[in-house]
């Protein structure tokens, strides 16, 4: 919510105060000196007041929303949230005795009892990623140099929606201009395809993965973006075909990343437990069906057939309300997404359900037949936030 002027926000902040300074703004009522016909529509209907009850994040919120909100049944609930969209993030939670104190002292002033509490990972910080060091590109230094702040927020650099064009621009710009054969000149290239950022994530998504065919991609971008007039370059069906692909990797490798995360926190937090190096696994079965690339494909396991159906046709998170035992089969640990890249790009969500169901599988059998599932929070910034605000009033009132 914008602050408007002489509200500067200090160290000492206090959000809740500092929101509403901002907010009563526009709710008083104009004085009768300053009558107009504008102030006359402001008195007909000002604002409403607002009491600041709990202030979230966007991943907590949509963890909050899920878990409350959709339809129960009695062997799922809700283990994490994810965000993937223009940022990414992730929160989960986790047991007090498993973070540092300087984490924990504010919760325990004012809950001395509690045992759990959900943490906003901020899982894309430089300091978490180090594992990206075995798949980052030379490309990837690249667009990380160039950003606004290099080295900050890596693993959002390779899935975020705010720099998958810009890496797709940047791999296919490389690619016409050293690789193909002969290479051609950038003055020949449309500019969206030379200049930084002019390539988004949402044209890609769009009109790129969304392409049948190299010829009917080759038609739109004749369209959409010709080259200079003084080009004797064209796009082609090979041209179009190699956008395509260096398109499919980029999101596929997203996918997979935003997969190992996932599974990387709950197994952090002992919801599912991982094989060590070296140690014996059972092969890793194709879960979905067959790849695009059929050929990389492992065999189906008809043993697992079974648990992922029962699985896909279950609607539920957490226990309802006055459910008591924990009903026989496998526990669902559900978790929750939203964002524009994981809801709406092409096949993103299921290429990310592809690789977390191949590496729980991979690591064994899970305690009781566990099995990770994705599910989407619709609005749940705005049903999350309502939901704890009302927990909060519950807390105070009681």
């Amino acid at each position: 919510m914008p602050m408007g002027k002489g509200f500067a926000i200090t160290s000492d902040l206090d959000l809740g105060s500092t929101l509403l300074q901002g907010y009563a703004r526009h709710t008083r009522r104009p004085s009768p000196a300053a009558s107009s016909p504008r102030s006359k529509r402001r008195k007909l209907g000002p604002l409403p007041r607002l009491k600041i009850a709990a202030i979230t994040n966007d991943t907590i919120a949509t963890l909050a929303s899920l878990a409350y909100s959709v339809k129960s049944l009695p062997n799922s609930r809700v283990a994490a949230g994810i965000i993937v969209g223009t940022g990414c993030n992730a929160t989960i939670p986790m047991k007090m005795s498993s973070l540092g104190a300087a984490k924990v002292e504010a919760i325990r002033r004012r809950k001395p009892e509690a045992t759990e509490t959900v943490v906003n990972t901020e899982i894309t910080i430089a300091g978490a990623c180090a594992p990206l060091q075995a798949v980052t590109t030379e490309w990837d230094r690249q667009l990380d140099a160039a950003c606004a702040r290099p080295g900050f927020q890596p693993l959002e650099y390779m899935t975020g929606g705010r720099y998958i064009g810009e890496l797709v621009r940047i791999i296919f710009f490389d690619y016409m201009t050293r690789a193909h054969k002969p290479p051609i000149p950038p003055a020949n290239l449309p500019a969206t395809i030379v200049h930084s950022y002019s390539f988004t994530t949402t044209f890609v998504s769009a009109v790129v993965a969304r392409a049948r065919s190299n010829s009917e991609l080759a038609g739109e971008m004749k369209r959409r973006m010709p080259p200079p007039e003084s080009s004797n370059w064209a796009w082609s069906p090979h041209s179009a075909g190699a956008l395509r692909k260096i398109a499919h990797l980029v999101q596929v490798r997203s996918a997979g990343l935003i997969a190992a995360s996932t599974v990387g926190l709950l197994a952090t937090v002992g919801e599912i437990s991982l094989s060590e190096p070296g140690s014996t696994v059972v092969p890793l079965p194709d879960v979905l069906g067959q790849d695009e690339d059929k050929a990389a494909s492992p065999p189906r396991f008809k043993g697992h057939t079974s648990i992922l159906a029962h699985r896909d046709a279950r609607d539920g998170l957490s226990p309802a309300p006055g459910t008591t035992a924990w009903q026989s089969g496998p526990e669902e640990l559900v978790v929750a997404y939203t964002g524009g890249i994981i809801q709406h790009y092409p096949n993103f969500k299921e290429q990310c359900q592809r690789f977390i169901d191949r590496l729980v599988m991979r690591a064994g059998p899970q305690d009781g037949g566990k099995s990770v599932f994705l599910r989407e929070a619709r609005d749940g910034g705005i049903i999350g936030a309502g939901v704890l605000a009302g927990m909060e009033s519950l807390h105070v009132a009681g």
